[in-house]
């Protein structure tokens, strides 16, 4: 978790899984380095506005505890002079700084991650109290912020559970802090919180963990049973209860001999490998299958970096299945070592797959396998 590491620093890892995920929002002071000035600036931002047409939702602005509607975006510095907070969100896909930042996160964490923009004025509110259903990090940028957090009223809220159909809390925070540049604030799922921006402008990044739940592996399951006859199968009738509470009993004994008789749990971490795609998905114009050995056997390649790998043998020498990039491609005629070697995320030359496939030959057998690779977008040619 070294990129964890870093955003908490100099708190522990291992004390802030322990006392705080999930269940208590902790201020971390930044000791007087901004931590985060490298990943995003006022310049950014402005590069942002000024050279890309966004809309609503992805910019939105809130005044005063409300989030203004579409058509308010048409008066964006009129607003803003007024007091408006700028949201921009999924800025992690825009600034390449950021998406390799996320793209690590996610494979250390092993879950979703997103980053969205903050900008706020001194002495004006944006929103009112509210929660997040996903684990938030705010990381501060530039200018002071004071935050006020309160605890849950409703214990890990799911996406669809939103606050805004909530009262929130009364009385005092549980945690009142300001946020200095490089500081760093973290408030887990269904806390409640609100922001003021102090005496300069406020900018800064929330960074969004997207943890899976005990709901999202049922809707897993069942978009699995989906594919199967007998649980598509209609009830009885209900002129009866005995047939129905008898089909409902046999359905129980077959999910029993499911959940038994299937690796489950590594069907379900598979699945979840095969969601990540890399921050960078494109590699022109090798990907449309030009120049794809410059230096013949000697040209290096690399896979993507901090992209989850799930390598699975397939019965009777069908070869390996390999999930990762958000696909999952059947490779036959190689060797677990070589696959291995392959996806480290380290420099690796043609010559060196040629040692690991030994009794493979470089035009027949070497090229169309790499070539496949590179337009698939799971290796790439290094420059």
């Amino acid at each position: 978790m070294s990129l964890l590491s870093e955003i908490l620093k100099p708190y522990k890892v291992e004390d802030f899984l322990k006392n705080y995920w999930t269940s208590q929002a902790i201020h971390i002071p930044s000791q007087g380095e901004n931590k985060f000035g490298h990943l995003f600036s006022w310049e950014q931002l402005n590069y942002l506005l000024n050279f890309h047409q966004f809309q609503y939702p992805e910019l939105r602005l809130a005044l005063d505890g409300k989030v203004l509607d579409a058509r308010e975006n048409a008066n964006l510095l009129k607003l803003c002079q007024e007091g408006a907070t700028l949201i921009l969100n999924g800025v992690h896909k825009l600034v390449p700084e950021l998406a390799q930042f996320t793209q690590q996160l996610r494979y250390d964490l092993g879950y979703g991650t997103q980053i969205n923009a903050y900008c706020s004025w001194p002495g004006r509110q944006g929103f009112s109290s509210h929660y997040d259903t996903h684990e938030v990090f705010i990381l501060q940028v530039d200018g002071s912020k004071k935050w006020q957090v309160f605890q849950d009223t409703m214990k890990y809220p799911l996406p669809e559970q939103k606050s805004s159909d909530l009262v929130p809390p009364e009385g005092e925070p549980d945690l009142s802090c300001i946020l200095n540049p490089g500081d760093v604030l973290y408030i887990p799922r269904g806390h409640w919180h609100y922001a003021l921006a102090l005496e300069q402008p406020s900018l800064h990044l929330t960074l969004g963990i997207h943890c899976q739940t005990g709901i999202d592996f049922l809707e897993w399951l069942v978009s699995q049973l989906c594919q199967e006859e007998e649980w598509r199968k209609s009830l009885p009738l209900r002129t009866e209860t005995a047939p129905v509470a008898a089909a409902i009993e046999q359905l129980r004994e077959k999910l029993d001999k499911h959940l038994t008789y299937h690796h489950i749990a590594d069907e379900y971490i598979s699945y979840l490998d095969s969601l990540g795609k890399p921050a960078a998905r494109y590699a022109l114009p090798e990907q449309a299958g030009f120049n794809l050995f410059p230096q013949g056997a000697a040209t290096q390649f690399t896979s993507a970096k901090s992209q989850r790998v799930n390598i699975s043998e397939l019965p009777e020498d069908g070869g390996y299945q390999i999930v990762t990039s958000g696909k999952a491609i059947v490779l036959r005629g190689v060797n677990l070592t070589m696959l291995e070697n392959l996806f480290k995320g380290e420099p690796f030359r043609g010559e060196d797959v040629l040692q690991w496939l030994p009794d493979c030959d470089w035009e027949l057998d070497i090229v169309p396998l790499l070539s496949r690779l590179v337009m698939e977008g799971l290796i790439f040619i290094k420059e």
